[in-house]
């Protein structure tokens, strides 16, 4: 990452190269708004650079929540529901137990090589590239 892209990784750990590798996707569209199309290409090259077992949750100030799962599906990772009157809380786990417990319902799996956010909820964007 530091020749190519100027950043240095500070620590071993995974997490922080995923970090990143996205960021780098994202610097590389050039704009200071992005958009959900630019969010999914960053994560589309991130599976591209990426071997291995991962299921990412983030933040994007600005945009919302985010999720997404290797190609191959190996880490779980799903998502549910619960009503909060007119609107709805999401939540995002690797374990539908959680969900559960926190009274959410309707459990789904994001499956593998998908990405997902809490802006369209209902539609799973797939990469899938094995």
């Amino acid at each position: 990452m530091d020749a190519g892209a100027h950043r240095h990784i500070n620590t071993s750990s995974d997490s922080e190269l995923l970090l990143n590798i996205f960021a780098d996707n994202l610097q590389q569209t050039g704009k200071f708004r992005i958009n959900e199309e630019d969010i999914f290409n960053a994560i589309g090259g991130l599976m591209e650079q990426a071997k291995g077992a991962y299921a990412c949750v983030a933040m994007l100030a600005g945009f919302g929540i985010i999720a997404f799962r290797d190609p191959n599906g190996i880490r779980p990772l799903g998502m549910a529901t619960r009503r909060t009157g007119a609107d709805s809380d999401y939540i995002i786990a690797s374990e539908s137990v959680v969900a559960d417990a926190c009274g959410f319902t309707g459990w789904e799996d994001i499956k593998p090589g998908t990405y997902q956010s809490d802006t369209s909820p209902s539609q799973n964007l797939t990469f899938i590239r094995r």
